[in-house]
């Protein structure tokens, strides 16, 4: 029964935040679980109809190993070690803008903001480009995403512009804006 309600809470996790690319972006094409170069995106969407700047999403429950932590503290220092952990690996996320988004079933991580250790961790070396962090709240009837940490678009290169051109050409979007067909 856990399994299934993870696994559920996930999937609504995905489609919270394909709903807030599509909200963002400019006729984004959004795909969930996107083997895409040598990695796993969660969510990824390719603005302007697939030929604008890319972003990837890695997703990250936040959990607690022994029960449900006291207060919104324990919380916030979870997630923090969570991002910091993974920080490496969400460098390398293939995209102009990259994200962490965070969940758990607790409303506690609304006031996660990183602190500037943090921040430095998800700043690419040479400053340009800087990863962003969402955190889905599941307190109201709706998973809510909110950007707690606004990225910073990474510089970009011909064999991701490319990756992004086949990948469009060859996958079937999860979400776009189709024109009508006369």
């Amino acid at each position: 029964m856990i399994e299934l309600q993870s696994k559920q809470d996930l999937g609504r996790v995905k489609n919270a935040i394909q709903g807030y690319m599509t909200q963002k972006l400019l006729l984004p094409k959004v795909y969930l679980d996107a083997d895409f170069g040598e990695m796993r995106v969660d969510v990824l969407a390719v603005d302007r109809t697939g030929v604008g700047d890319i972003h990837a999403v890695r997703i990250m429950p936040v959990k607690f190993e022994d029960g449900r932590p006291a207060g919104w503290q324990e919380h916030v220092t979870l997630a923090a070690l969570t991002v910091s952990e993974h920080s490496q690996e969400l460098l390398r996320l293939p995209g102009h803008f990259r994200y962490v988004a965070l969940y758990c079933d607790s409303s506690d991580l609304r006031s996660f903001y990183p602190v500037e250790a943090l921040i430095r961790k998800l700043t690419a070396e040479d400053g340009v480009g800087r990863v962003g962090i969402l955190v889905v709240d599941f307190a109201g009837d709706e998973p809510l995403v909110r950007a707690t940490f606004k990225p910073e678009r990474f510089r970009s290169s011909k064999e991701l512009v490319q990756l992004a051109d086949k990948f469009v050409a060859d996958h079937t979007a999860n979400w776009e804006v189709r024109e009508e067909q006369a």
